[in-house]
């Protein structure tokens, strides 16, 4: 069977198995594919392994293995009967297949263990965001979004990052598009509570502002809030919460509920799997019963 010409697909022997297949395994996954020249079954399915590799354009190789070149090969994979294709990852066999398959049914196979690029963009992105480096993150989900826009975790990570860069508009659009839906996922959710909030605070001039009206009445229980509210838009969450937690304590059923309010809102700004968040949470019960 004549090679391919390309680099994602060839013939392996006992002495290049190692490269090909373990060593070249840990930078992307390997189709083994165990066949013999006698094997109509092997011809059959050979082409649709190797159209499939050429699309991917080397998010696989394809290393062919013939069982009578190399007997020693298929006996260490326990092979019994051709066709008989392996995955390898890190080294690693992680999936496998007998006889032959329809096209659709290797590509299902396939994407078991070959992330789609729209989940290599978005754990890119992820990868990103959590060193800190806001601005590559953005285009990777960006790139998430593309691919696929019918997943909402990748909208929301995009709306998520451009919030962080202060490009609320952009932000809102994603938003505004997915509560099209009629509903929103929590961290969407939470994601509007701080847009809003910050529209809010952006209109009575921010921190500085807020703090220089309450310097000037600092009993005053409205403008408390009002600084809390800031705060809490400037993802200032601790300060803001403890500030809440004040107007609670000395204005439980006046001012206080409104500071329940607004903390209740800047707590879910934070999640559901904020450790900060969660201790806040048992101190405002406390506070309220």
């Amino acid at each position: 069977m004549a090679e391919q010409p390309n680099t994602w697909i060839k013939s392996t022997t006992m002495e290049s198995f190692r490269a090909d297949v373990i060593d070249q395994s840990a930078e992307h996954p390997v189709v083994v594919d165990f066949w013999a020249e006698w094997c109509a079954p092997c011809r059959q399915l050979m082409p649709l392994l190797e159209k499939i590799t050429t699309e991917l354009a080397g998010r696989i190789s394809l290393i062919k293995v013939n069982v009578d070149e190399c007997p020693e090969i298929a006996g260490a994979f326990g092979v019994q009967s051709i066709p008989f294709v392996v995955a390898m990852v890190d080294g690693q066999p992680v999936s496998h297949f007998q006889g032959v398959q329809t096209e659709a049914q290797i590509r299902q196979w396939i994407e078991a263990f070959v992330p789609s690029p729209a989940v290599e963009a978005f754990q890119e992105g992820q990868l990103h965001e959590a060193e800190g480096s806001t601005s590559l993150a953005e285009g990777y989900y960006r790139k998430a979004v593309q691919h696929d826009p019918k997943t909402p975790e990748y909208s929301i990570s995009l709306a998520r990052v451009l919030l962080a860069l202060d490009r609320d508009l952009e932000s809102r659009e994603i938003i505004d598009e997915l509560q099209k839906r009629g509903w929103l996922e929590p961290d969407a959710q939470a994601l509007l509570d701080q847009l809003e909030i910050r529209a809010q605070v952006e209109e009575s001039g921010g921190v500085q502002e807020a703090r220089r009206a309450l310097e000037e009445n600092p009993t005053d229980l409205a403008l408390q809030l009002k600084l809390a509210e800031a705060l809490g838009a400037d993802n200032r969450f601790e300060e803001a919460c403890d500030m809440c937690l004040s107007i609670i304590s000395r204005d439980r059923a006046g001012a206080g509920t409104q500071a329940k309010e607004v903390m209740v809102g800047i707590l879910g700004i934070m999640g559901p799997k904020s450790k900060l968040a969660s201790d806040f949470r048992r101190r405002l019960a406390t506070a309220f019963y």
